[in-house]
């Protein structure tokens, strides 16, 4: 495996995208626990693409199906939830200085959703770990899991950097609820906003 792939996939984790989102909602919801699962949500949301991508499965995904067309409006679907959900969160905060807190599992299982139901990141796997296998690889499956493993842990680590960052910032806004309204408000708008791409996407 090329040290090319370290480096370019490394770069493409740090680029915001949803999952990062949900990474800094989970900090800035939670704390420092927070961060700590949403990473954690991050890293497992990555194994079902790469075991599809191994599979071959996303080669069905890549044709346009029934099933393609069903993962995309699902995804849109949760994504306009956690919109709703943050924006209810934004008006905890401004009345209770606080939001509701959330068991690790549910903070766990939403992050994952947000992957498992995002059908790009299984093209964008199958788009992007053939350029990196070896030409004449005679367990290409093989190849494909060492670079997983390898996204798995730079997605754990830097969603954890991006959500421990929200974090510390929530501790200085603990005392500022509209403040943090406003934050959380502004991350209802991104992934409402998210969630409308996909489907005008879908419907093009």
């Amino acid at each position: 495996m090329p040290i090319e792939f370290f480096i370019v996939s490394f770069v493409l984790t740090i680029i915001p995208g949803t999952g990062v989102l949900y990474a800094v909602s989970c900090g800035l919801a939670h704390g420092a626990r927070g961060a700590l699962w949403g990473a954690v949500s991050g890293a497992l949301g990555v194994v079902p693409h790469i075991f599809a991508v191994g599979l071959g499965l996303s080669a069905i995904l890549h044709t346009g199906s029934l099933l393609f067309e069903i993962i995309r409006y699902a995804g849109a679907a949760y994504l306009i939830y956690l919109a709703y959900k943050a924006w209810s969160s934004a008006r905890i905060a401004l009345t209770h200085n606080d939001t509701m807190p959330a068991k690790s599992s549910g903070i766990v299982i939403r992050g994952v959703l947000i992957n498992l139901l995002n059908p790009k990141l299984t093209i964008f796997f199958f788009s992007f770990f053939p350029q990196f296998l070896t030409a004449d690889a005679t367990n290409p499956v093989a190849e494909i899991t060492t670079m997983g493993t390898i996204l798995i842990g730079q997605t754990f680590i830097v969603f954890l950097v991006y959500g421990t960052a929200a974090a510390h910032v929530r501790s200085h806004l603990q005392n500022n609820g509209a403040m943090l309204a406003r934050c959380n408000r502004g991350l209802a708008i991104v992934f409402a906003a998210l969630g409308a791409r996909i489907l005008a996407g879908a419907t093009e």
